[in-house]
This record gives structure tokens, C-alpha cells and sequence, in this order.
């Protein structure tokens, strides 16, 4: 019996082949869920470690011909198709194709199962279903192919018992990363739930205070711009809690485009929403909040009833310099928000805080 049949090495492919894919599909799914829409890098990356993989499943080989022999080569390529689209499907075939002698008779072969996975675009509907079809096209085109090669000596028995364990091996390994998938999922529709306020689908309380306190430990300055919504007791007394739950949620919508992706917006209680910034530089602090209030004042909210609401806010802005407690930090905010309420509302005010804006720099220059 060839050696790639005994159970040593059947055993050191399977977990080969499931083990790379699930540590690599593991650590792509560490900031979002990985699937066949995610980002282009990581597509490829999965498919670049499948056909790596490939490449060492090709070293056990069960050799038929000099120009055929079958191994575990293809599962890793078949299972990234499914599960990172024809972007990691294709990357794990060029490379086992430039690897692997080019223009063989296996490679053809593979060519054909994953090209036939692409035209029906597999992982766009995966179910069980098209897996257990692969599996029985790809044994049919398998003994195909040895029957129509005339003078060979045929070991049909362990070829039968080799393509059973292959077959085995793919449906262990696509329902694992199957699970893996399901399991990554849950966790970041939980992890999103757990940080998102319900309401206006920003961050939260719980996640700006994170945020916050990361800074602190990390000792690195920020912009803090706190705004309330100006007479919203009145709006709730006057035309109810709906209305008052529309102005939020609108506002909340307004924060999620204005702010840059290194920011960080939520809402801190109430008709109250914090925007932090990565920047300290005060000039660019008061030209954030001037939009943001600018915006909001401009926005109009439409009614069930067909009336039209217009409101407005009142900023106030600060920093947080590393050496400071972040009460504070946020104290001198809250204090120039109540300063732009007293003046008037509708408006922004700054922090005398803003001329220390320099420590930051030298904080973040000291650092690099």
C-alpha cells in the first residue's frame, strides 16, 4: 500500500489541511467577520496560505503515472473558494500552478473543478448542498480521467479508499470553518450590539468611556467636543416622545457622516452625544464643532404628519492632555457647553484649555 494511504499520513494531511485554514481564517476574522465580500488583502492572503498549503499536501502523493498523481492538494482550494470567493480560489491556484510544474495534467484537472466552482459562483449560495455536489463531481471527473488512460496499472481499491478519506476530509473541514464562521458572526453582532447605543446606532455611553480611558493609559491627547440638543424638553412636552426619539436618531445620523474614521462619536446620555477627535490642534477642534453645528441647524427633520422640525445645538470644546484625569478633561467641556447655553445657544464655545493645545504636540513629537 502506497504511503499516503497509511493512517500516519492521511492523519498529518487532514490536520494539516485544517489546521492552516482555521488559524488563517481565525486571525483574518480578527477586526470583522472574514467572508467572500471582505476586504481584497485578506482574500488574497487566505488564498495565498491554501496554496501554500497545497503545495505541501502535493509532497504526499498517491502516484499514478508520471503524469498523474493525486493527493490533498485540491481541498485547500476548493474549501477557500467556497469560503473567500474566486479571488482566493484563484490565488491559491497560481500559486500550486507556478509551484508545481505549470502545465501538468493535474493541474489541468484542478483547473477544471475550480473552474466549473467559478462559473456557478459557490460561495455566493453556499449550502451543504453544493458542497456535496463538488465532492461527488470531483471523485466522477477523478475516475474519469484514470479510466481513460489506457496501460496503467490501476490500484482501484486503495484509489476508491483514497478518494473516501479526501472526501471525508473536505466535509470535516468546510463544516468546521462552516461553525467558525457562524461562531465569528455572533461574536461581533454582539460585540456591535454591546457598544452601539439602540436608539441612535452610534457608539454608546459604555463605548466612549472605553475610548477615554484608553487615551489616558496610553497617554495621548485628543479633542473633546461635547453638544446638547438645544430645547429638547420642549420638543418632547410639546409634540411627544416620538418626535423627541426622530430628533436623536437624526442627529446621531448627522455625527456618523461628519466625523473622519479616526474619530470617535456617541452618545453620552440624554440629547447629550460626544464627538472625540485624534487631533488637538484647536483651530481644527473649532472648525469640527462649527460644522457639526452648522449642519444640524440646516438639517430638517421631516414628521410623520408631513411637518417639517428644524433644531439646533450648543458645543463646547476641550482637550485632554496626557497628565490630566479625564473627569476633568470632560468637566471643562461640560463647562463650555454650558457657557454656549448662557450666551445664547446655537453656538460653539471653547475651553482656555485649547492654549495648552501645545503639550499635546510635544507629547505625540516625544513619542514618534
Amino acid at each position: 500500500m502506497p504511503d499516503i494511504l497509511s493512517l500516519g499520513s492521511l492523519y498529518a494531511d487532514i490536520c494539516v489541511t485544517y489546521a492552516t485554514l482555521s488559524i488563517s481564517f481565525f486571525i483574518l476574522s480578527r477586526s470583522e467577520p472574514f467572508n467572500f465580500k471582505g476586504s481584497h488583502w485578506k482574500r488574497v492572503a487566505f488564498g495565498l496560505v491554501a496554496g501554500i498549503t497545497a503545495l505541501y499536501l502535493r509532497g504526499n502523493q498517491l502516484v499514478l503515472t508520471d503524469n498523474l498523481s493525486f493527493s490533498f492538494e485540491m481541498l485547500p482550494m476548493i474549501l477557500v473558494t467556497f469560503f473567500g470567493g474566486w479571488l482566493s480560489g484563484l490565488c491559491s491556484f497560481v500559486v500550486a500552478f507556478f509551484f508545481s510544474g505549470m502545465f501538468t495534467l493535474n493541474n489541468l484537472f484542478i483547473a477544471i473543478i475550480l473552474g466549473t466552482l467559478f462559473l456557478f459562483r459557490v460561495w455566493t449560495r453556499r449550502k451543504h448542498r453544493e458542497l456535496y455536489i463538488t465532492i461527488v463531481l470531483v471523485g466522477i471527473c477523478r475516475l474519469a480521467l484514470v479510466s481513460s488512460i489506457h496501460g496503467i496499472q490501476v490500484p482501484w481499491t486503495e484509489l476508491m479508499f483514497y478518494q473516501a478519506i479526501a472526501a471525508c476530509c473536505m466535509i470535516l473541514c468546510y463544516h468546521a470553518l462552516n461553525y467558525k464562521e457562524i461562531y465569528m458572526n455572533k461574536v461581533f453582532v454582539t460585540r456591535v450590539k454591546a457598544a452601539t447605543d439602540e436608539l441612535t446606532q452610534i457608539n454608546n455611553r459604555a463605548s466612549l468611556d472605553y475610548w477615554l480611558a484608553q487615551r489616558q493609559i496610553q497617554r495621548e491627547a485628543c479633542g473633546l467636543i461635547l453638544l446638547d440638543i438645544d430645547n429638547f424638553k420642549r420638543v418632547n412636552d410639546t409634540l411627544g416622545h416620538q418626535v423627541g426619539d426622530r430628533v436623536l436618531i437624526e442627529v446621531g445620523r448627522l455625527l456618523r457622516h461628519l466625523t473622519r474614521n479616526e474619530d470617535f462619536a456617541g452618545r453620552y446620555g440624554g440629547e447629550e452625544f460626544l464627538v472625540m477627535t485624534s487631533t488637538c490642534d484647536p483651530a481644527t477642534l473649532l472648525s469640527i464643532a462649527e460644522r457639526i453645528r452648522k449642519e444640524v441647524e440646516d438639517c430638517v427633520i421631516s414628521l410623520e404628519d408631513g411637518r417639517e422640525l428644524r433644531v439646533t445645538v450648543s458645543l463646547g470644546v476641550s482637550l485632554y492632555l496626557p497628565g490630566m484625569i479625564i473627569r476633568k478633561s470632560l468637566k471643562l467641556a461640560d463647562l463650555s457647553l454650558y457657557e454656549a447655553k448662557r450666551k445664547g445657544k446655537n453656538c460653539v464655545v471653547g475651553s482656555s484649555i485649547l492654549t495648552l493645545a501645545e503639550l499635546g504636540y510635544k507629547r505625540h513629537t516625544h513619542k514618534m
